[in-house]
Parts: structure tokens; C-alpha cells; sequence
């Protein structure tokens, strides 16, 4: 990113203070707001995917810890079309606020442009819109990861493993702009050393991102690291190295965490992972907008959630806000 960070703990405190009366040392339940807000979280990924399971229990945690109406929209699978006709539906009830992934910035920008027209404030999650200042959707934040350095850390953390022959990335959703950044971002630093690497095209299905990964594994014997972006991805590589015996010769990491992502790092079949604070990505834009809505405020910078490296160094600290739903 090339605005500057803010860093996450100040802004929870920024949305925490206003709502807090400090009396006797201890902090009072919020009063409600001037209005019930009525805000839409609207993302390219439902329930189903345990990264945005915890994405929605952030944004209802903040709904109610800030007495807000939150709307969850999202398609059970990534289909481009269905998504932006939840952001058009969004637009159409004239909510107090919208957080939305910018994951096709061409098709999402018509909706989202209307929304700002409208007088909607915006808050991008997740995936942000990459391109110039002068260009792209003028959402009031960004709050989530620097998708290009998720793709420079995992690499950087797998060359710090060992050197590979050859590399793989798994895009569980080809065309998702935050895939193909953190792909860009380990083809970068593989192509650096000299290391050949290639982009391998999935789908939110796990059994095809399994067939998938098993006739390119075939097909290149040589492949020694492989990376996935998400559980859908993660989950059926760990599959597919335990079926042809490769765990462990094969070396994997990961983005995101879930338990059976955790569960593999503890068990040494895989390297690493790459975290995000998901939770973070649902609560604070609810917490944002409230804010905007309430006094006017918002961060004029990107507030980033990661990336960080999960691995057997740190593994055990993790496990328990997974288990928990926080991670």
C-alpha cells in the first residue's frame, strides 16, 4: 500500500472512546446512538467459507455493541454477477452506510458509484480498489490486508524454508483482483531467485480444486511448493498431498487460517500461513461508519490487518481465538 497505515489498535480505541462514559474507573455500557443506523456488509463470499464466517460474526458483534442495524449479504460461491446485484440491492434501500470487497473493480464500480452519488458512505473491505487515486471508487477507508504483500510474505517465508525447483499457487477464485495480487506478489519474489512458478486456476469447489491440483501435481513432478489463498483452496491441497504421498516432500503454505489449517501446521504438513484479522475486517467498518455517521469522523488512510506470518513458532498463541471464532 502507498498511503500510510494506521495502525488497528488505535483505531479501536477511536471507535471505542465516544460511546464510553469513564466514571470510577470503569467504563459504562454505550448510550444509543442520535439513530438506528441501518449499515450492509456486503461481500463476495458467504458462511459456508470459514474466513467469512468470522467476517460476519465481527460485523454483528459491532452491530450490537454499537446498536446498529447490520445487513449481511453474500453468495455462497464467488459468481461475479450475483454479487453486484447484492450491492445493487444494497443501493436500493438507501442504507446509512455500505461496506463492500472491491474484488472486479469494473463491475462493482456502476453500483458503488451510484451509492456515492446517492450520499451512501462506502467503506472498502478486504480487497481494495488498487488503481490511482484519480481513478478508482472514492470509498471514504480501506480496512483489511496489503494483498500484494500477503502473495511477498508467504513467498519470502517458503524461501526461508528452503529453496523450491518449482512453485504453484491455487487461485480458488480466478478474476478475484486480492488472488491475483497476492499471486503477483509470490511470482515476484520466486521470479527474484530464479524460481519457476505458475498460477494455477480453481474454483470455490473444493473436489475441483482437487482434481485440479492432482493433474498439475502429476503433470509437473518437479513441483515442490505449493500455496493456496483461502481454506477452499487449502483444505483439499492437504488432501491431495496425503492421497499421492507427498506431504512433506511437497512443502505448502497457506492464507487465512481455520482448524484444519492450524490442525496441519501443529502436524508439520504444512509450512505456514498467512493471516489477515478477518474479525477485524467485519467489526471496524460498522464501527467506521457509525462514526461517520454520528460526528462526521473517518481515517483518511488504509487500516491494515495484515499480513502476518502463522507458523509452528506461534501456532499455539493463534489456535485459541480460532477455536473461539475470532480468527
Amino acid at each position: 500500500m502507498k498511503r500510510t497505515v494506521v495502525l488497528v489498535l488505535s483505531v479501536l480505541l477511536v471507535l471505542l472512546l465516544p460511546f464510553a462514559v469513564f466514571g470510577g474507573g470503569a467504563a459504562e455500557e454505550p448510550p444509543d446512538p442520535v439513530e438506528e443506523y441501518d449499515f450492509y456488509v456486503i461481500t463476495h463470499g458467504g458462511a459456508a467459507d470459514p474466513f467469512w464466517a468470522v467476517v460476519i460474526r465481527g460485523a454483528e458483534d459491532a452491530g450490537e455493541r454499537f446498536g446498529v442495524n447490520v445487513t449481511y449479504l453474500g453468495p455462497e460461491e464467488y459468481d461475479v454477477g450475483e454479487f453486484v446485484d447484492m450491492i445493487e440491492t444494497a443501493v436500493a434501500a438507501n442504507p446509512d452506510g455500505i461496506a463492500v470487497t472491491i474484488t472486479d473493480q469494473s463491475a462493482v464500480e456502476p453500483p458503488l458509484r451510484e451509492a456515492i452519488d446517492r450520499g451512501i458512505p462506502v467503506i472498502a473491505i478486504n480487497v481494495p480498489d488498487d488503481r490511482p487515486h484519480g481513478e478508482r471508487i472514492h470509498y471514504l477507508a480501506y480496512v483489511g490486508a496489503d494483498e500484494y504483500q500477503v502473495g511477498v510474505q508467504a513467498a519470502r517465508r517458503m524461501l526461508d524454508e528452503f529453496t523450491p525447483q518449482r512453485g504453484v499457487v491455487l487461485i480458488h477464485e480466478p478474476g478475484h483482483a486480492g488472488h491475483e495480487a497476492r499471486s503477483a506478489g509470490m511470482e515476484s519474489v520466486f521470479g527474484d531467485h530464479g524460481v519457476p512458478f505458475e498460477r494455477l486456476s480453481g474454483s470455490p469447489d473444493a473436489a475441483a480444486n482437487f482434481s485440479a491440483l492432482e493433474a498439475y501435481l502429476t503433470a509437473n513432478p518437479d513441483t515442490d511448493a505449493v500455496f493456496t489463498l483461502g481454506p477452499l483452496g487449502a483444505h483439499p491441497a492437504l488432501a491431495v498431498l496425503d492421497d499421492m504421498g507427498l506431504t512433506g516432500e511437497v512443502r505448502l503454505g497457506a492464507v487465512d487460517l481455520s482448524d484444519m489449517i492450524i490442525n496441519a501446521i501443529e502436524d508439520g504438513r504444512m509450512v505456514f500461513t498467512i493471516e489477515q484479522q478477518q474479525y477485524l475486517q467485519g467489526y471496524l467498518p460498522v464501527g467506521l461508519l457509525t462514526l461517520y455517521n454520528t460526528f462526521g469522523l473517518i481515517p483518511h488512510d488504509d487500516i491494515l490487518t495484515g499480513p502476518a506470518v502463522v507458523d509452528a513458532g506461534n501456532v499455539d498463541i493463534v489456535r485459541e481465538m480460532v477455536e473461539a471464532g475470532y480468527r
